[in-house]
C-alpha cells in the first residue's frame, strides 16, 4: 500500500498509474476478449467460405451436366446424324452414306471440343452392329462385334433403353469404353436412347466426362490435407468419394441430410463426432456433395494463426509500451531536475541553478526558477549590507557619546565650581550641557516622543545661542495634541546643526514646525540662511534617494537613512533650498504613538535575528 501511494506522490509515478488504467488494462481486456471470440469468428467465417466454395463446385458441376445435356440435345436433333443412322447396313459401302458418316464424326468431335472437355467422350451405339465414337475404334467388323457385346452387357445400356430418352446420369462408370480411351480413371457419364421408328431397337448416345474434369475438389479452396467429400446421387446413394465414418454413421448423416431437405433447411451444417459436414445438391441432377471437415485439424490450424496474429499484437502493444515509458521518462526528466534544484535551494544551497534545453513550458519555468534564485541572492546581500549598516550606526552612535558617563560626572564638579566662585552663566551653560548628555546617556530607547525630542532640541539650541552670542534665533510650532507622537531618538538635532554650520549667515532664524497630512507625522526645519544651490540640491537629493548610502557620522545621511530602515523607503527627509533664501527639510514619519512604536522596534530587531 506505501508503494501505491508512494507513485502517486511524482508526476511519473501518476502517469504511469493513468497509463496502466487508462490503456493497459481496457487493451489487455479487448485482446483477451479478441482472443477469446476470435476463434469462433474465424472458424464461423471459414465456414462460410467452405460453404461458398462448395456451392460454387456444385455450381459448376452442374453447369458441367447442363452441358452434357445441350450436347446430347444437339446431337440427337441433328438431320445429318438421323439420316445416318436411318441408312441401310451396308452404309459403309455406300459412298453418300460413308461421306454423311464422316460428316457425322466431325461434328462429335466438334460438339467435344466446343461443349465439353478435351478429354470427354462421345460414343453412339449404333443398332446395325457398330459403335461409333469420337475415339479411334477399331475398324475391324470382329472387333466391332467384340466391343458392342461387351457394352451390351454394361447395365446402364439396358437402364437407357428402358427410360426411352430421357437422360441416365452415371458415376463412377468403369466400362468397354472407358477402356478403350485407354483411361485409368472412372467416367461420369450421360447416357439416352435415340428415339427412331418403335419397331425398330433404339440407338443410344453415350457422353462420358473423366472424374478428374467432374469432381475437381482438391483444387478448391475449401480443401484440406485431411477433408474428404461424398457423392449421393438423387436416390441419396453414395456413387462416390470417400466418407470418414462407418457405414453405420454414414447412414445417419444420409438419413439426416434427407430430413433436412424435407424440412427445408438442406444446407444446415451437421456435425458427427469431430467432423463438420457440409452439403450441396446440384439442380439439374438431383445429386448431393457432401464435404467433411475435420474440426480439430481446422482448430488446430486456426489457433496456430490466432496465437501467431496475438503473439504480434503483443509484441506490439509491448514496444508501445516501452516507447512510451521511455518518451514519459525524457519529458520529465526537466521536471525531476527542477525539483531536484528547489529541494537543494529549500536546503540553503543559493547555487543550485537548473539547466534545462529546449524551448517548451519546462525550459520556460527553468529559465524563471534561476531568475528567482539570483533575485534571492540579491535580496541576501542588500539584507547582510543593510545589517551591516545597521551595525556601524550603533557603532558611530556609541563612538559619538564619548564615554557620556564620564564626561557627565566631570560636568557636574565643573558645574559646583563655577557656582562656588560666581560664575552662574557657567554654571547654567555647563547644566544644559549635562542635560544633552543625560538625554544621550538612555541608550537603549530607540524611540521617543515628540515633546522629549523637542526639549533635547531646545537644550541643544541653548548652547548654541551661548556659542554664537545669541545670534540665532528659535521659534517652535508644535501643537500640543502632537507632542505625545512618537519619533525616533536625535533626528532633528542633525538637521537643526546642519542648518546653523551651511547656513552662513547671522544672525539666523530657525523655525520648527509640527503638523499631520495623509496620515503621516511632518516635521519642517526652516531656516533663512544662503541656501543651496541648484547644482547642489541635485546632488543632495539624489544621495539621500538612493537605497542604502553610505553614512556620514550621524548627520542629515544618517537620519534619513534609519528613518528608512525603521519604517520604508515611503518615509524620509525631502530638502527644498532657494540660494540666498534659505532651506527647508522635511522629515515624514508614520503617525504612531510610542507603544507603538516600540513594537515595531521588537519586530525590527526580531527580523535583524533570524537575518543573521
Amino acid at each position: 500500500m506505501k508503494g501505491f501511494t508512494f507513485l502517486f506522490r511524482s508526476i511519473r509515478g501518476k502517469i504511469l498509474v493513468s497509463f496502466f488504467i487508462f490503456i493497459i488494462i481496457p487493451a489487455t481486456t479487448i485482446l483477451y476478449s479478441f482472443y477469446q471470440s476470435s476463434g469462433s469468428v474465424v472458424k464461423k467465417e471459414i465456414q462460410r467460405s467452405n460453404q461458398e466454395a462448395l456451392h460454387q463446385v456444385a455450381i459448376n458441376m452442374n453447369d458441367l451436366a447442363e452441358r452434357m445435356l445441350k450436347a446430347s440435345n444437339l446431337i440427337m436433333n441433328d438431320p445429318d446424324f438421323n439420316q445416318f443412322l436411318d441408312a441401310g447396313t451396308e452404309w459403309n459401302t455406300n459412298y453418300q452414306d460413308l461421306r454423311r458418316y464422316n460428316i457425322v464424326q466431325q461434328r462429335l468431335s466438334n460438339v467435344r471440343d466446343i461443349l465439353l472437355d478435351s478429354g470427354a467422350v462421345i460414343a453412339v451405339i449404333d443398332n446395325r452392329g457398330f459403335i461409333h465414337t469420337t475415339l479411334s475404334e477399331p475398324n475391324d467388323l470382329g472387333k466391332q462385334a467384340q466391343l458392342l457385346k461387351q457394352v451390351e452387357n454394361e447395365d446402364w445400356l439396358k437402364e437407357t433403353k428402358a427410360q426411352n430418352g430421357w437422360p441416365v446420369w452415371k458415376y463412377p462408370y468403369e466400362g468397354a469404353i472407358q477402356k478403350l480411351a485407354g483411361a485409368n480413371e472412372s467416367y461420369f457419364t450421360l447416357s439416352r436412347a435415340i428415339q427412331g421408328n418403335p419397331n425398330v431397337v433404339a440407338n443410344v448416345l453415350f457422353i462420358g466426362i473423366p472424374s478428374s474434369v467432374f469432381l475437381n475438389v482438391k483444387k478448391q479452396p475449401w480443401h484440406t490435407e485431411h477433408s474428404s467429400f461424398m457423392l449421393l446421387n438423387e436416390k441419396n446413394q453414395r456413387v462416390g468419394g470417400e466418407s470418414p465414418l462407418t457405414l453405420e454413421e454414414t447412414d445417419v448423416l444420409i438419413k439426416r441430410l434427407l430430413l433436412n431437405e424435407q424440412v427445408g433447411s438442406a444446407k444446415s451444417e451437421i456435425s458427427i463426432r469431430d467432423y463438420a459436414i457440409s452439403m450441396e445438391q446440384f439442380p439439374r441432377l438431383g445429386w448431393k456433395l457432401v464435404q467433411f471437415t475435420p474440426q480439430t485439424q481446422l482448430w488446430n490450424q486456426l489457433g496456430g494463426i490466432r496465437n501467431q496474429s496475438m503473439l504480434w499484437l503483443f509484441g506490439w502493444f509491448v514496444l508501445f509500451t516501452v516507447v512510451f515509458i521511455y518518451f514519459m521518462i525524457r519529458l520529465t526528466k526537466p521536471l525531476k531536475q527542477l525539483v531536484s534544484s528547489m529541494n537543494r535551494l529549500g536546503s540553503g544551497d543559493f547555487h543550485s541553478y537548473v539547466t534545462i534545453e529546449g524551448k517548451d513550458e519546462f525550459t520556460i519555468l527553468g529559465n524563471h526558477f534561476n531568475r528567482m534564485i539570483d533575485r534571492l541572492q540579491q535580496l541576501i546581500m542588500n539584507l547582510s549590507e543593510e545589517q551591516k549598516r545597521k551595525e556601524e550606526a550603533k557603532l558611530q552612535t556609541l563612538q559619538a557619546q564619548i564615554n557620556p558617563h564620564f564626561l557627565f560626572n566631570t560636568l557636574n564638579s565643573i558645574k559646583w565650581m563655577a557656582m562656588l566662585s560666581g560664575a552662574k552663566h557657567v554654571s547654567q551653560m555647563i547644566t544644559k550641557l549635562g542635560k544633552l548628555l543625560q538625554y544621550t546617556m538612555k541608550v537603549g530607547e530607540e524611540f521617543v516622543t515628540l515633546e522629549d525630542e523637542i526639549t533635547h532640541l531646545a537644550s541643544y539650541l541653548d548652547l548654541q545661542k551661548i556659542r554664537f552670542n545669541d545670534n540665532i534665533r528659535v521659534q517652535f510650532h508644535i501643537p500640543n495634541e502632537l507632542n505625545q507622537f512618537s519619533v525616533l531618538k536625535f533626528i532633528l538635532q542633525p538637521i537643526v546643526e546642519n542648518s546653523i554650520i551651511h547656513g552662513q549667515k547671522m544672525p539666523l532664524l530657525i523655525e520648527i514646525c509640527a503638523s499631520i497630512e495623509d496620515d503621516a507625522l511632518l516635521i519642517k526645519v526652516t531656516d533663512n540662511g544662503n541656501g543651496i544651490s541648484e547644482e547642489r540640491l541635485e546632488k543632495l537629493r539624489t544621495e539621500l534617494s538612493q537605497d542604502h548610502a553610505r553614512y556620514r557620522g550621524i548627520g542629515i545621511y544618517n537620519v534619513n537613512e534609519r528613518i528608512k530602515m525603521h519604517f520604508s523607503s515611503a518615509y524620509g527627509i525631502v530638502m527644498n533650498s532657494l540660494l540666498g533664501e534659505g532651506t527647508v527639510v522635511t522629515v515624514k514619519l508614520p503617525l504612531q504613538s510610542v507603544p507603538a512604536a516600540i513594537s515595531v522596534q521588537g519586530h525590527a530587531d526580531k527580523e535583524t535575528n533570524r537575518d543573521d
